[in-house]
């Protein structure tokens, strides 16, 4: 079974599976610095960081 890998440009994202039969409840996931990959606790998608983007909200 592969790994559903997604890679992403912004500091959030959001997840609702893959699909309306697969699918999950949407979440938002936030990576934490330094960490430039999150997974989705429902379906385990993985989102990774694109390179050069920012793991930083400045907030």
């Amino acid at each position: 079974m592969s790994k559903d890998v997604v890679t992403v440009d912004s500091a959030s994202v959001a997840c609702e599976g893959n699909g309306p039969v697969t699918g999950h409840p949407k979440v938002y996931l936030t990576f934490k610095s330094p960490s430039r990959e999150v997974v989705c606790p429902y379906c385990s998608r993985t989102f990774v960081l694109a390179a050069g983007a920012s793991a930083d909200h400045g907030h």
